[in-house]
């Protein structure tokens, strides 16, 4: 059992055992009144920053203002989709125990929405992480014969959305913990996750304590613009629906699941974009159903074990499907598919919509690339923890952590955190290979303007080789972290694992020495940029751009002769969003948006994608893909909200002298002016 404990001076951490929560751990009390007061307090103090934002911005004269990228008014209209200021970034804690619950854990705001275009927008729901010791020690149980759960209810233990929709709902996190729907509760589901470009679900085990295992969903997707979504290492027993996605907008990913004693599917697809990797299903129903028009399902390495002779493993009824080494056994017939009719056996390979490829007319298949899991870093005892705090870091935004910043990472511990707060930089900082572990606890960084003006520059310069691998997690910079540098430079061949880290104004990664490998799990990036100005023209981004001191030239990520397994990687406004020189890249999910091209493939670089989408193409000045002397496979769907606003160029292949475009008009429509991409191959080695 791998216990996650912090050091006891951490301020972000809210421990609901103690005051002024002081929940009963041992299953005896009912928790719930307590619980959604911890997480009222949290969005309370990010409600009070959001109208203090509101008021500062009515005062400001004139029909245009800005505070920041995303906080102006613009022609007599505010657009205020944060607060200028966030407030301390906070965990809701979990020790060891079992918590009883009587409704639904969430935030209790009837109101609780952004501005956009002067109209209440989206809901704020951002930052809600709750996190248990252990998944094996915490358990959230619902009492059991519980009113509001009766059958048909669908009614949520837990649940991450109250309204019907949200765009900004950062780095929602839910780990490490167990939630028991009890006895007598069927219309019960275990979590309604909900998370925007960073936010995951990992470490789960969803139980229904009734003796038929009855319930309805184990984890579900719902609302819509649910975005970089990943839930990883899960298992649910019992309910209606294991696993149920089915809003249309957008997407998410599984990988370690396990589904068990279903009554209805292992896992439910609606008309959502959803790549699955390493799902074991051991049902009497079907493992796996997509039902929905708009549906795009990835499917691979997973293992479907029935215990009837009267089913499909596979149903297949609408939507796109691509499955690809499948083990079955147990079930009447492995697949039956409204495409293409019955298959039985294991399934090696199968594409409901077809295969595409440009001046490559060899086997068109993924490329496959080895994959390999992010390793698992031991968590250091926290009495040995090193904060760089206690080097004089103060974390209030004025004063200049530098210096104590790096003093702590020169220092040789080897975990190294920070306290909640905004740290203000002005030269780079150097991780040793001393360095194990650096922990952010979603705090803040901010660059000064001397800073912001530095090209070519990573903030934490990677240094020093070593065996042991480096983690970088659990990092929020917001828009004070901007200008033309970028997050990590990762100046060795040391190992690097990056997990949970979202930079709203930068750039994330690229690296100065060649040889190292890289593991990314739900890492988002937007660099800078106002959203939409690209469409605006190319006069008008010039005059943002300097005004705000940024690049699109910049690429969120650039890898250099690396190899890179990302899970959940999220680029925005770059026109190179991810580029791979000569590297070997295996992305399992993505979300890239605006017009640039989402990944660029160089000098024989080597690039799988396994499912993810092009979101909202403002300006068709980029391919969606480019393809230079490489060997690229690529399954994706693109993503909008308005007809138009799509890549008419969706892939553009170059061997030598010879070019060859794929275009919109040659893909399946997913919806409106929306394309899927079942399959896409070019490979250079034929």
């Amino acid at each position: 059992m791998k216990n996650y404990v912090y050091p006891a001076d951490v301020k972000g951490i809210v421990d609901v055992t103690k005051p002024p929560y002081n929940c009963d751990n041992t299953g005896k009390t009912d928790c719930t009144k307590a619980l959604r007061a911890a997480i009222d307090d949290i969005f309370k103090e990010y409600y009070d920053a959001f109208c203090a934002t509101v008021k500062k911005l009515d005062a400001m004269p004139g029909k245009e203002a800005w505070i920041g990228f995303e906080i102006r008014r613009v022609n007599g209209k505010r657009c205020i989709v944060w607060p200028e200021k966030l407030p301390m970034s906070k965990i809701i804690y979990f020790p060891n125990g079992t918590y009883l619950v009587s409704d639904t854990i969430s935030y209790s705001f009837e109101h609780f929405r952004n501005i956009f275009n002067n109209v209440p927008y989206l809901e704020m729901n951002c930052r809600l992480r709750l996190m248990g010791q252990s998944m094996e020690g915490v358990t959230i149980r619902l009492q059991d014969h519980c009113k509001g759960f009766e059958y048909g209810n669908d009614r949520p233990v837990i649940s991450f959305m109250r309204g019907e929709a949200s765009n900004i709902a950062m780095t929602n996190m839910i780990e490490n913990l167990t939630i028991d729907i009890g006895r007598g509760n069927p219309g019960a589901t275990g979590v309604v996750y909900f998370a925007n470009n960073t936010g995951a679900a990992r470490n789960l085990r969803i139980l229904s304590g009734d003796d038929s295992l009855r319930g309805c969903v184990g984890v579900e997707i719902c609302h819509d613009k649910a975005s970089a979504c990943i839930a990883e290492n899960i298992e649910v027993i019992g309910f209606d629906y294991g696993f149920k996605v089915t809003p249309q907008t957008h997407f998410a990913f599984f990988e370690h699941i396990r589904a068990k004693g279903q009554k209805r599917a292992g896992f439910f697809v609606g008309d959502t974009i959803v790549s699955i990797r390493d799902f074991v299903s051991e049902n009497s129903c079907p493992a796996l159903r997509c039902v929905g028009f708009t549906g795009h399902t990835v499917c691979v390495d997973s293992r479907f074990s029935g215990t009837t002779q009267d089913d499909f493993a596979i149903r297949h009824e609408f939507g796109v499907l691509y499955a690809k080494n499948i083990q079955i056994s147990g079930y009447s017939h492995s697949l039956s598919s409204y495409c293409s009719g019955i298959q039985d056996g294991d399934i090696s390979e199968f594409s409901s919509h077809g295969k595409f490829h440009g001046l490559d007319h060899g086997k068109i298949t993924t490329l496959d690339l080895p994959v390999e899991d992010t390793p698992d870093i031991p968590w250091e005892n926290a009495e040995k923890w090193v904060s760089v705090n206690a080097f004089g870091a103060a974390g209030d935004g004025v004063q200049d952590d530098t210096a104590a910043i790096q003093a702590a990472l020169s220092s040789g511990a080897k975990t190294i955190y920070f306290q909640p707060g905004a740290y203000l930089l002005s030269a780079p900082l150097t991780v040793p290979a001393t360095v194990e572990r650096i922990n952010f606890m979603y705090c803040d960084l901010a660059n000064t303007p001397e800073m912001k003006k530095r090209e070519h520059t990573g903030i934490f310069q990677i240094t020093g080789e070593t065996d042991t691998p480096l983690v970088m997690e659990d990092l929020f910079a917001f828009e004070q972290l901007s200008g033309m540098n970028t997050l990590i430079d990762h100046a060795s061949r040391r190992t690097l694992v990056l997990s949970d880290l979202h930079t709203q104004a930068v750039s994330m990664y690229f690296n100065s020495v060649e040889g190292g490998r890289v593991f990314m799990e739900n890492v988002g990036c937007t660099l800078g940029g106002i959203p939409g100005t690209g469409g605006a023209g190319e006069a008008v981004e010039k005059e943002r751009e300097r005004q705000f001191c940024y690049s699109r030239e910049i690429p969120c990520y650039h890898f250099k002769g690396q190899k890179v397994w990302a899970r959940q990687m999220n680029p925005e406004r770059s026109k190179h969003e991810v580029i791979n020189d000569h590297s070997t890249l295996w992305v399992f999910g993505f979300k890239a948006e605006e017009e640039g091209t989402a990944f660029e493939t160089i000098n024989g670089g080597l690039t799988e994608v396994l499912g993810g989408t092009l979101c909202i193409c403002y300006a068709d000045r980029f391919p969606a893909i480019i393809n230079r002397d490489s060997c690229v496979s690529v399954i994706s769907s693109s993503v909008t909200y308005a007809k138009g606003k799509n890549w008419s160029r969706i892939v553009e292949e170059h061997r030598g002298a010879e070019t060859c475009t794929l275009k919109k008009e040659e893909f399946p429509i997913r919806f409106m002016d929306v394309i899927s991409i079942p399959l896409y191959k070019g490979d250079l080695r034929r």
